[in-house]
């Protein structure tokens, strides 16, 4: 009996090990900061187990068309180019002639025109020689690129086209093939889109000069791989710029890399050790906070009246800050709310999610009240969350990054696009501007070595 107890006991041991190596490795899909892609449903049920009435229901929760209580978008309509009158003689059933109509029921018909072959120039560009100073000079044109058969116009629809509409390179290819003629590859794809990488290398090092000079900087970061190996590409956005920076590193050089070892503003950002290690001057997001009350009250009862009045001092703090608040009185109400915190801190509770809770929130309790004394900075970090969507989807579609070259055409028109879309302006235009305005700088001033990623 001993020694059965003995085996019994062991495999007990293994068993145990085992579920502690898959409950980690499930709390990569069920936590509280997991995205609704990754997360896995505990109910077993297959999604494609639904009746098939339900076939046009969004996957997303909502429901096609408008919502109840949402007024109506119509379409706006241009005036037309061409007027058709579209007559009839006789009468379809009969035969009888018609006189003349007696009335008119117009209908607006938007159509696109056929797509057109392209337009192949040749340039002959005369070379000269000064008889004074023996320069030599090859005569330019703001239409012809110094390399390259391609226009400004294929190298931004190119980049388009991979950035902005997601295709593969292949796929690029065909799209030009099928609708202009144009011979192209899918290796013709992607150097038409670094050469509009690097055409707009001098717009984003313009970005980041707005980002080191900002007020308040909101920062993220998410995995991507390079050549297979774990990389991270990293979002920094403010309320007018957006840049991006692919990089091996997740730590805190990379924030000092971008932002400048003397930046002076606020970093709005969540709990990575990364960012308390590059400044003293952060506003940690209660997005994540809340939800990660919210899941230890799920677990463990101790946690539901500490959810419940980080939820009620949250909203509290939003309404009293709707009021013009003088700075005396947003510093009293800051004093306020960190004793109402420190209240939670002190209390008593088991080990478990709870106290791993109040310990994050001791560990930041100089950082969750920063925008309470500083109106320009948001309590939550939603607009890096919501900068970082449009990344996540592409690595979905392109797996990984070759090399330090793909990661530099990532990062610069990823941000490049993304500025644009803030700021209201057309990308395709856009693009066009840089890669014209890049030829004209280059035939003027020697063009440096690009670096690898930044």
């Amino acid at each position: 009996m001993e020694e059965r107890i003995d085996e019994l006991e062991e495999k007990l041991e293994q068993k145990d090990e085992r579920i502690e190596e898959l409950e980690t490795r499930l709390r990569k899909y069920e936590n509280p900061h997991t995205p609704p892609s990754k997360r896995r449903s505990g109910t077993g049920e297959s999604p494609t187990s639904q009746d098939d009435e339900d076939d046009d229901v969004r996957t997303d929760g909502g429901t096609p068309g408008r919502k109840d209580g949402h007024d109506p978008e119509w379409r706006s309509t241009s005036d037309p180019d061409e007027e058709v009158e579209v007559t009839c003689d006789c009468c379809p059933e009969c035969g009888q002639h018609f006189d003349e109509s007696v009335g008119i029921s117009p209908r607006l018909v938007e159509e696109i025109p056929d797509p057109q072959p392209p337009e192949i120039t040749q340039y002959n560009r005369h070379h000269y020689e000064c008889h004074s100073c023996g320069t030599e000079t090859v005569a330019s044109h703001p239409d012809c690129p110094d390399e390259g058969q391609f226009g400004v116009n294929v190298i931004a629809q190119a980049a388009l086209s991979r950035y902005d509409h997601r295709l593969p390179y292949r796929k690029i290819a065909d799209r030009f093939e099928q609708l202009h003629g144009l011979e192209f590859t899918g290796a013709s794809a992607w150097h038409a889109t670094e050469r509009a990488a690097r055409a707009g290398r001098y717009e984003y090092k313009r970005i980041r000069q707005h980002m080191q000079n900002a007020e308040v900087v909101h920062v993220d970061e998410t995995g991507i791989k390079r050549d297979g190996d774990q990389a991270w590409i990293w979002t920094f956005r403010t309320e007018n710029h957006t840049l991006y920076a692919v990089r091996e590193s997740r730590g805190s050089d990379v924030p000092e890399e971008v932002l400048g070892e003397d930046f002076t503003g606020t970093i709005v950002c969540d709990g990575w050790t990364a960012y308390p290690a590059f400044s003293d001057d952060l506003q940690r997001c209660w997005a994540h906070i809340l939800r990660e009350a919210k899941d230890a009250a799920e677990q463990q009862k101790e946690g539901e009246p500490i959810y419940r009045a980080l939820t009620q001092l949250y909203v509290a703090l939003q309404i009293r800050l709707e009021s013009d608040l003088a700075v005396r009185e947003r510093a009293e109400l800051q004093r306020v709310a960190r004793r109402e915190l420190e209240s939670l801190i002190e209390r008593s509770v088991p080990d478990g999610p709870v106290a791993t809770l109040l310990g994050k929130i001791e560990g930041g309790i100089d950082h969750w009240l920063t925008f309470v004394g500083e109106p320009a900075v948001s309590p939550t970090n939603n607009a890096a969350e919501n900068a970082l969507r449009e990344p996540v989807v592409l690595r979905k579609i392109i797996g990984t990054l070759r090399n330090d070259r793909g990661m530099f055409v990532h990062e610069t028109i990823l941000s490049l696009l993304a500025t644009w879309s803030q700021q209201g302006r057309n990308p395709y235009d856009e693009l066009k501007r840089v890669v014209r305005d890049n030829e004209m700088v280059s035939r003027e001033f020697a063009v440096p070595t690009l670096e690898s990623s930044g």
